[in-house]
């Protein structure tokens, strides 16, 4: 008798999509009596009004403040008595949600948090307090030398009203504080609701309970269309730019180098892209850019590359770099330097197999919990990607040639026409 069994993903993942949109992947995962829920939709920064700048995240962030039904206090309480959790978080364009708990009280985990997206209560001194904290935090970044360096290069970069043109630190406190609770609720009535919805259950669960449940606890909810996010890609600048923040009492400045990286997830040199910039910056430890300027010569503690947010809409590539005053035009100088040699020369062989590598443990790695498995295949559902890429993943990169990471090293850096940003105390 045959007992082979496929224990793939795209095999053991079961998708539903409810009549109001909603759709639910379930992977059940017998390995141990917990699960994990993880999900987003589209009610992120983006959608945020004229005026109101924190909006999305201020709504995100008052969901687990309270229901019309409980108190934020007994939230935690029952929570807690459990060992279970639920968190909303806002970015970009998404908000996501995460939760766990053991696998018996998963009916305790889908109520409470169908509870907190479809009655949220958003009490008034509930959203003063957070207002304050989101602004202490905020003024606490007035004074940190990266943030403003990176605050800078993103209005340099990219338009106004664009969501990835951060607004100054003073622009951002005055428009949080204008926000009420009218506001939030708007935002709520406007964004929320389960059209865009995705929810990924994986654990010690029965797929056939789990759809119930979900089903009993949202299946009914209504809320707005889904919204559609088109935004173009953006422009590179035509020549460089640099520019200097002077900061008060700073031993060290933060240099922060970035254009338009025109990446997006969905671009088919994806994964050459992400290779390239591994090699190039993304660790101080083990890419070009930390041997060099940290090993070699002694210059900083602290240099990464990164395409920040390249996803539904393509952000910046950027290099960040902490230095001495004194050290900053040879910083800046070497930098490019090395970007240029790595766009004429390529990537290595030993670079190539070297981050490939690191891929594949990294991935497998990012898999060996349910927390990890229900956040990969939300994202993966959220690009339509489908569950069976995480099968096709490692098969993937190892394809990838060094003539495919060239190519994108040549597409997607532009030493030439970059922002530079120096922040900190200067003579």
């Amino acid at each position: 008798m045959n007992t082979s069994r496929d224990h793939s993903f795209a095999a053991r993942t079961r998708r539903h999509q409810l009549p109001n949109g909603l759709v639910l992947l379930v992977l059940e995962n017998h390995a141990n009596p917990t699960v994990s829920l993880s999900g987003t939709f589209r009610a992120g920064e983006y959608f945020n009004p004229p005026g109101k700048d924190g909006l999305g995240s201020l709504t995100a962030s008052m969901l687990n403040k309270g229901t019309s039904r409980r108190s934020k206090l007994e939230i935690a309480e029952e929570m807690e008595t459990i060992g279970a959790r639920i968190g909303f978080s806002s970015n970009t364009f998404t908000v996501s949600v995460s939760g766990q708990s053991l696998s018996r009280d998963l009916p305790m985990l889908i109520g409470t948090m169908a509870e907190e997206l479809r009655a949220p209560a958003f009490p008034a001194d509930e959203l003063d307090k957070l207002k304050q904290r989101v602004i202490a935090g905020i003024r606490e970044d007035l004074d940190e030398t990266r943030v403003r360096a990176y605050e800078r290069m993103t209005q340099v970069i990219f338009p106004k009203g664009h969501p990835y043109h951060r607004p100054s630190g003073e622009h951002l406190i005055s428009e949080i504080e204008s926000i009420g609770v009218d506001d939030v609720r708007n935002f709520y009535e406007t964004w929320y609701g389960p059209g865009s919805l995705i929810l990924v259950i994986a654990g010690d669960v029965d797929e056939r309970e789990v759809s119930d449940l979900v089903e009993k606890a949202l299946g009914d909810w209504k809320g707005p269309e889904p919204p559609v996010i088109d935004l173009p890609y953006t422009d590179l600048q035509t020549k460089p730019y640099r520019e200097s923040i002077q900061m008060r009492d700073k031993a060290n400045c933060d240099v922060v180098i970035g254009h338009a990286s025109r990446l997006r997830r969905l671009n088919e040199d994806y994964i050459p892209a992400v290779i390239a910039n591994r090699a190039l910056g993304q660790s101080t430890i083990s890419s070009r850019l930390g041997l060099i300027l940290r090993d070699e010569m002694g210059l900083t503690y602290g240099i990464n590359s990164s395409f920040s947010e390249s996803g539904i809409a393509d952000g910046p590539f950027t290099i960040g770099v902490t230095i001495a005053p004194e050290n900053i035009d040879l910083a800046i100088e070497t930098t490019l330097k090395l970007v240029d040699e790595f766009i004429r020369d390529g990537i290595r062989e030993d670079e190539l197999a070297d981050e490939k590598s690191s891929i594949a443990g990294s991935f497998q790695v990012g898999l060996a919990t349910n927390g990890g498995m229900a956040s990969q295949i939300s994202s993966l559902e959220l690009y339509g990607l489908g569950s069976d890429y995480l099968d096709r993943f490692p098969d993937l990169v190892k394809a990838v040639t060094k003539d495919e990471v060239d190519h994108a090293i040549r597409k997607y850096l532009h030493p030439e026409v970059a922002t530079t940003i120096v922040a900190g105390t200067f003579d």
